[in-house]
């Protein structure tokens, strides 16, 4: 019996079609207006590159329903630079800015490229203690995820519940996380496509298993976020597939 929270969608609007084949109630609205009668969150990674205007983040929180939840990608300029040299106004203006999603919040996605690593734990520490302290009720759900495998250690893990924040469980080949049971409430599922350069589709057997994974989290009260970002492959059906799953073995 499902007992805490799912939210499975893509990362990027991936929706079928275009606006022509769209359900008639939706061809004059927007593509996410569409894209959230289909799912109850969105992974937003154009915040990644470019910081979206607060209007453009209010906007947002209009066009979907009200128990929608986004989820954004923090700016690349605060994550990727070498050895992290970032201005702590970046991560102000941005939290500033995403705001305005108001109760439509979802995660803040944090993530550090292969090119950061244990070595800027320091670094990485300042970015999580800034975060943690504008994060303003309703707050972000902080997860992070690492490309550098050498990040999965105790102190880490420890690191992160300091600041209320989760490692995000993804399947980049050569950094996969270890699955396990996390001590926060949350749980951020974020899966890149099983053919690499975000390609393929994910096999049956594959969500199956994983739907029996998040059924038990479900059953321990976690929040459980899943995006597919094999947006070049078949992100839109597997999202699809994994809920109707975890749906069936929830009756």
């Amino acid at each position: 019996m499902q007992v805490g929270i799912l939210r499975i969608g893509t990362s990027g609007i991936v929706v079928p079609g275009t606006k022509e084949t769209f359900p008639e109630e939706y061809r004059s609205g927007s593509r996410l207006h569409y894209y959230g009668s289909l799912f109850n969150t969105l992974e937003v990674n154009s915040s990644f590159y470019k910081v979206p205007l607060p209007a453009t983040f209010e906007k947002w929180s209009q066009e979907v329903p009200d128990d929608f939840k986004f989820t954004v990608k923090l700016w690349r300029a605060i994550t990727h630079k070498k050895k992290l040299p970032y201005d702590p106004e970046d991560i102000t203006a941005f939290l500033r800015a995403a705001d305005k999603i108001g109760d439509k919040k979802g995660c803040l996605l944090v993530q550090f490229p292969t090119s950061v690593k244990i070595e800027l734990r320091r670094e990485v520490k300042n970015i999580l203690k800034q975060i943690h302290a504008l994060n303003s009720a309703p707050g972000w759900r902080v997860c992070v995820e690492f490309r550098d495998i050498n990040w999965y250690i105790g102190p880490v893990y420890e690191l992160l519940d300091r600041y209320e924040a989760s490692a995000v469980l993804h399947d980049m080949p050569g950094s996969k996380p270890p699955v396990s049971d996390e001590a926060t409430r949350v749980v951020y599922l974020r899966f890149h496509g099983p053919e690499g350069n975000y390609r393929g589709g994910y096999s049956p057997e594959f969500l199956e298993g994983y739907a029996a994974m998040i059924k038990t989290w479900l059953a321990r009260d976690k929040e459980v976020y899943v995006y597919f970002n094999n947006t070049v492959g078949s992100a839109f059906e597997d999202a699809q597939t994994l809920r109707k799953l975890v749906e069936e073995s929830n009756p």
